[in-house]
């Protein structure tokens, strides 16, 4: 393969190989999750590889009966859509079993890391053995080179130097 379809390649799988997603910061009111009960958390995302991620958003799936809200949430019903504090109280009630986050802020390459906004999470309605009840995955994204071109292209001891060199003669 030539260098373009390789750069290609190497961007299409950029999301598996160089991002780790995280559900962080999961609070509930007691020491166990009861049935029917809201618990908070959010999603950090960081970057391991070379280039800065930009817009990156994070599709949120409640698993296993767990329903998901967060005040940033779009309503595309009833219609007509509900201004004002109707609208408001409307977006503060609504579950769905997926939402995508805001966008993130730049997450800059090797290691840089960006936490999404806080999401709500009600349990299921029924008792049921530890399985999972959150899943987070990349919904979009945009790579820039700027760490790539800028971050590394600091002098090196080692680079190859220009030099001159002659013999001196008496006069």
């Amino acid at each position: 393969m030539g260098f373009f379809d390789d750069m290609t390649a190497a961007v299409a799988s950029y999301p598996v190989d160089d991002v780790l997603i995280e559900i962080v910061d999961f609070a509930f009111p007691d020491d166990v999750l009861n049935v029917g009960e809201e618990a908070t958390f959010k999603v950090k995302v960081t970057n391991t590889g070379p280039l800065n991620l930009t817009g990156v958003t994070v599709r949120v799936k409640g698993q296993h009966g767990a329903k998901l809200k967060n005040p940033g949430v779009i309503i595309t019903s009833p219609s007509p859509i509900p201004t004002g504090a109707a609208a408001k109280a409307i977006v503060l009630s609504q579950y769905s079993d997926e939402l995508v986050s805001q966008p993130l802020a730049t997450v800059t390459g090797h290691g840089g890391s960006r936490t999404s906004e806080t999401f709500t999470l009600k349990a299921p309605d029924t008792a049921q053995a530890s399985q999972t009840l959150v899943k987070a995955t990349i919904e979009a994204w945009d790579g820039e080179l700027t760490h790539i071109l800028v971050g590394h292209s600091d002098p090196l001891p080692d680079a190859p130097k220009g030099t001159f060199s002659a013999a001196v003669v008496a006069s």
